[in-house]
């Protein structure tokens, strides 16, 4: 596993956290797409005397979601991490939902209250529990986390509508990301993009450049590649339902302010092995949008005979692979 080797060659900071915190905060720097395990350690890393089976606890104010995670690093060639780490994720459940947090060390306590408090203000739309692991992803071990989810859902208030999930992360997924953190794009066709370079910016080993795309092009590259499209992005498209009100909101605002959509929006970063400007525009050699996969999902949920949506206009960044070619963790 290249991530492995990867990890043990950031010796600072396996010394400092161990090989068990290091492989955890380096895997959960990568699913977060943090890009200081460092210190996203410093911050949510949890794991000592009486953590009350919390190993690793963040709050996503931006996302609006509370991350926790129970970790475990171990040697030998098993089969499949032991299912019964998996299950302390119930107890680390219990404690962040509703245990008594007084005797609780002082910077979980607060990170404790802070999840509570953001929960009952209604800023919290979905919870993630995760199990980080070396080794292989078994069914034991997913059994046990659905367990663990099921029992968050049956503890938050009568009528919310929080998302809760579990995921495994196991050797294969980080590996995963690991390689994806630079140009895992799966989409390889050249594509016409028809919008001219605003401007571009350059550094020694990258290059971006921005931008004004219509939501109508979004739309076709949704429909004709699908999740395809955020193959570089391991979160993807979460889906318009009625827990994910934001890309219900996306939609929306597509559909009834078309004009006011550019504004409204944070738009697109994409990211590509090529870029050549054209006379009508830009041709790209492949494709992955790494941040704005709710915007292109949601603009590609529209449906085009019941609405007009070809004054729909989003702003896009558009990066050179080079850019994360170097990215150093």
């Amino acid at each position: 596993m290249a991530y492995i080797d990867a990890l043990k060659a950031n010796k600072e900071l396996v010394d400092r956290l161990g090989i068990g915190g290091a492989h955890l905060a380096w895997a959960l720097s990568l699913y977060l797409e943090e890009g200081d395990p460092e210190a996203l350690a410093s911050e949510a890393l949890t794991d000592g005397p009486n953590d009350k089976k919390i190993d690793f606890i963040f709050v996503d104010h931006d996302g609006k979601r509370i991350v926790f995670a129970q970790g475990y690093y171990g040697g030998g060639n098993k089969d499949a991490a032991p299912a019964n780490k998996a299950s302390d994720l119930n107890t680390a459940a219990a404690w962040l939902l509703s245990g008594d947090v007084t005797d609780v060390p002082e910077q979980l306590k607060a990170v404790i209250e802070e999840c509570r408090f953001a929960i009952d203000e209604g800023e919290v739309e979905s919870i993630e529990l995760l199990f980080v692991h070396n080794f292989p992803e078994s069914v034991n071990v997913t059994k046990e986390l659905q367990t663990a989810a099921s029992h968050i859902r049956k503890s938050l208030a009568e009528g919310s509508t929080i998302t809760v999930t579990a995921k495994e992360l196991g050797a294969p997924t980080i590996e995963h990301l690991f390689k994806t953190q630079d140009s895992h794009i799966l989409v390889k066709d050249e594509i016409e993009c028809p919008s001219k370079i605003q401007f571009t910016e350059k550094g020694p080993k990258w290059e971006a450049s921005i931008l004004s795309v219509p939501g109508s092009w979004l739309h076709d590259l949704f429909t004709k590649y699908g999740d395809d499209l955020f193959s570089a992005n391991y979160r993807g498209f979460l889906g318009i339902t009625k827990r994910r009100r934001i890309n219900t909101a996306i939609r929306s605002s597509a559909e009834q302010k078309p004009e006011d959509f550019w504004v409204f929006n944070n738009g697109i970063t994409l990211l590509t092995q090529g870029l050549k400007p054209t006379k009508d525009g830009v041709r790209l050699t492949g494709a992955s949008i790494i941040n704005g996969a709710q915007t292109t999902g949601s603009i590609g949920s529209v449906d085009t005979s019941k609405a007009d949506i070809s004054h729909v206009n989003v702003m896009c960044r558009i990066n050179g692979v080079r850019l994360l070619v170097d990215r150093v963790f």
